[in-house]
C-alpha cells in the first residue's frame, strides 16, 4: 500500500474518532469539532498507549488505539445520530485540512525541518513505538521531552513516520486561531473583511522563516503551540458563554492533556493558563464544579502517568517520588474546585504572575552578568538571528497601534495570557541554565513557537476589531454629511 493511502486512512480514522469524542464531550459547532478532532484523537492515542504500557503490554498499543477509536465512533453514532449533519460537516472540514497536509508531503514533496532533537523523536517513533516491543524497558528512560508527538508519528506505515501529521497540526492551528478570533468578535464583520485580514496576517507570517519552518519541523514545539491555543480558547469560551460545561471544558481538557504530554516543561505553560481559568471560574451548579474538578484532575494525572510508566529522567529533576505526583495532582484539582476558594479566585493569576516574575528576577539577579541574561534573546528576536525576522517588532508595534482601552475584553485577556505564557516559557528554560542564546536552533528561540498560535489569534482579533471600528466611523461620517441641512461638527 502506498504510504499516502495508508496515512489518508489513518487521518480518516482520526477524524471520525475525534469528531465522535468531541460530540461526546458536548461540542456542537462545526469548526470547533474539526479543530478538536485532531486534539481529541491525539489525547485518545496518548491515553490508550499509557494504558497498554501500564499493564506492560506495549505490543497491543496499536490495536488498542484502533479498536478503541472504532468503539468511540459506534458509541457517538448511537448517542448523537441526530447530529449527523454537524458531524459530517466537521469531518469534511477536517478532511480538507488532511488533504492540504498530505498534499504538502506527497504532492509538493516538501521535506522535514530537522534538529538534533529530531533524531530522538524518530528513533522513539519508528524503532521503539512502532516496533514489536515485549516490554516498556525498550523505551524507559529514553526520552525526556514529551511523548505525544512521537506517539502520533509512530502511527505511520511500517518503517516510516506519519509524515502528514506535522503539517496537519499547523493547518489546524490556523483554523483554530481563525475560528477563535471570529467567535470572540463582538460585532460580526463581513466575511470579506475577515478573510482579507486573515490573508494579510498569514501573508506576513509566511514571510517569517520560523513560521514557515514550524509547518514541517520534526519536534513537539508546534504541537505544544496548539495545546496552548486550545487552552486559551477554552478560557475565552468559558468567559463568553458564562459556563464551563460543553465546549469550554472540552477545549481545556484537550489542550491541557496535550500540553503536559507534548513537552515536560509544558506543565509551566499549562499552569499559567489554568491559573487564569481557575481565577475566573464562576460555577452555577454542583455539576459544573464537578466537571471542573474532573478536567483539571485528568490534566494533572496525565503528566505523572507517562513519567512514572516510562521512568522518565524528568522525575529526577522534580525530586519527588513518582507515586506521590498523582495525589498532588488530584489534591490541586480538588482545591481549585472547592467553594472555599471562590472568594480569592480573582487573585490566582496575579499571585501566579508575581511568583513567576520573582523567579525570573531571581534568575537574572543571581547571574554573573545580569544585562547579558536580559538581552540573551535580543539577537534572535531583535536582530533576526533566530529566524523570526521582524515578527517581534510587528507584534510590539501592533500592541501599541491597537491600544488597550479601545479593544474588547477578549483581546485584553489574550494579551494577558500571552504575556504570562511568554514568562512561563522563559522560566521553564531556567532549569537548563538560563534564557538561551543567539541562533535559529537555540532552545528558548524554538520555544517561542509555543506562543505563536496564540499571538496569531490575538492579532486576527485585534485588527478585525480595528477595521470594524474604522468602517463604522466612516459610515457614521457619511450619514452625517448626507443629511440635508446638517453641517458636520469638526472633530
Amino acid at each position: 500500500m502506498h504510504p499516502a493511502i495508508f496515512e489518508a486512512l489513518v487521518f480518516a480514522l482520526m477524524g471520525f474518532s475525534g469528531v465522535s469524542m468531541g460530540l461526546l464531550l458536548g461540542v456542537r459547532q462545526i469548526a470547533p469539532l474539526a479543530v478538536l478532532a485532531l486534539g481529541t484523537s491525539i489525547v485518545f492515542r496518548v491515553w490508550t498507549s499509557f494504558a497498554a504500557w501500564s499493564f506492560n503490554r506495549p505490543d497491543v498499543t496499536w490495536e488498542l488505539w484502533l479498536w478503541g477509536s472504532l468503539a468511540l465512533v459506534v458509541v457517538a453514532a448511537i448517542v448523537h445520530w441526530r447530529r449527523w449533519k454537524v458531524a459530517l460537516s466537521a469531518l469534511a472540514l477536517f478532511g480538507s485540512a488532511s488533504v492540504v497536509a498530505l498534499g504538502s508531503k506527497y504532492v509538493l514533496d516538501i521535506g522535514e525541518r530537522h534538529h538534533s532533537d529530531s533524531a530522538n523523536v524518530l528513533a522513539l517513533a519508528i524503532v521503539a513505538i512502532q516496533g514489536d516491543m515485549e516490554s516498556v524497558d525498550a523505551i524507559s528512560n529514553s526520552y525526556k521531552r514529551g511523548i505525544a508527538y512521537p506517539l502520533m508519528l509512530g502511527l505511520g506505515p511500517e518503517g516510516r513516520i506519519l509524515a502528514g501529521f506535522t503539517p496537519m497540526v499547523f493547518v489546524i492551528i490556523l483554523l483554530a486561531a481563525a475560528w477563535l478570533a471570529w467567535d470572540q468578535l463582538g460585532s460580526r464583520p463581513s466575511k470579506w473583511q475577515f478573510g482579507l485580514v486573515f490573508a494579510a496576517v498569514l501573508g506576513f507570517g509566511l514571510s517569517v522563516p520560523m513560521f514557515r519552518a514550524s509547518m514541517f519541523y520534526l519536534n513537539g514545539h508546534t504541537l505544544m503551540g496548539l495545546a496552548v491555543l486550545l487552552l486559551a480558547t477554552g478560557f475565552l469560551l468559558m468567559r463568553s458563554q458564562g459556563s464551563f460545561l460543553g465546549a469550554p471544558a472540552a477545549f481545556v481538557l484537550v489542550g491541557g492533556v496535550l500540553g503536559v504530554t507534548s513537552r515536560v516543561e509544558g506543565v509551566a505553560l499549562v499552569l499559567a493558563i489554568v491559573a487564569a481559568i481557575a481565577g475566573t471560574f464562576t460555577p452555577r451548579s454542583p455539576s459544573e464544579r464537578l466537571t471542573f474538578f474532573a478536567v483539571i484532575g485528568l490534566i494533572g494525572l496525565s503528566l505523572p502517568w507517562w513519567l512514572v510508566t516510562l521512568e522518565s529522567p524528568a522525575l529526577e529533576r522534580v525530586g519527588v517520588p513518582g507515586g506521590i505526583l498523582p495525589w498532588v495532582a488530584l489534591a490541586g484539582a480538588a482545591l481549585v474546585s472547592l467553594p472555599l476558594v471562590d472568594r480569592i479566585r480573582p487573585s490566582f493569576l496575579p499571585i501566579f504572575s508575581v511568583i513567576l516574575l520573582f523567579l525570573l528576577g531571581s534568575q537574572v539577579w543571581e547571574s554573573n552578568d545580569p544585562l547579558r541574561v536580559i538581552l540573551s534573546q535580543w539577537p534572535n528576536l531583535g536582530l533576526g538571528a533566530g529566524g523570526w525576522g521582524t515578527a517581534a517588532h510587528v507584534f510590539v508595534g501592533s500592541l501599541v497601534l491597537l491600544s488597550w482601552k479601545a479593544r474588547s475584553h477578549a483581546y485584553r485577556w489574550l494579551v494577558i495570557v500571552v504575556a504570562v505564557t511568554l514568562g512561563a516559557i522563559l522560566y521553564s528554560k531556567t532549569f537548563d541554565g538560563g534564557f538561551g542564546g543567539p541562533g535559529f536552533y537555540d532552545s528558548v528561540n524554538r520555544m517561542w513557537l509555543h506562543a505563536m498560535p496564540l499571538i496569531t489569534a490575538l492579532t486576527l482579533l485585534g485588527y478585525n476589531e480595528l477595521v470594524t471600528q474604522i468602517r463604522a466611523w466612516g459610515r457614521s461620517r457619511r450619514e452625517v454629511t448626507s443629511e440635508p441641512g446638517r453641517v458636520p461638527t469638526p472633530s
